[in-house]
């Protein structure tokens, strides 16, 4: 059967996704080219503020609880996360993980080399 939780939670980040590009990502891409360090900074935390979308609707729609074991993230210092993929849907539990510390706005991904060439991910 069904879950209109599960269709509702696609609906909910395809339509928060699709119109988060088109009014909070699109009015700023002028600034890349005049001040690519603002657009940088200003792009971070609106991505941030979309990617909590997601972690708030696994967590209260789901009730994922994300337990998080092994070397605590130290402030001010830089930290590589490696992940080995079981599912396609790991980023979103990377995510509850980085909300708790207050590092979304910091992630950066580098996908394997096999996908360099794929258009979109790669060139």
């Amino acid at each position: 059967m069904v879950s209109w939780k599960g269709i509702y939670f696609i609906l909910t980040l395809f339509w928060g996704s699709f119109f988060g590009s088109i009014f909070m990502l699109s009015p700023f891409l002028p600034l890349m080219f005049v001040n690519p360090s603002w657009y940088r900074w200003i792009n971070n935390r609106l991505v941030a503020t979309w990617l909590t979308l997601p972690v708030a609707l696994l967590e209260t729609m789901f009730g994922v609880k994300v337990i998080i074991t092994g070397d605590a993230f130290v402030p001010g210092e830089r930290s590589v996360i490696i992940m080995n993929h079981r599912t396609r849907m790991d980023w979103m539990f990377l995510w509850n993980c980085l909300m708790r510390y207050s590092y979304l706005r910091l992630e950066k991904i580098c996908l394997k080399a096999s996908l360099k060439g794929v258009p979109g991910f790669g060139r």
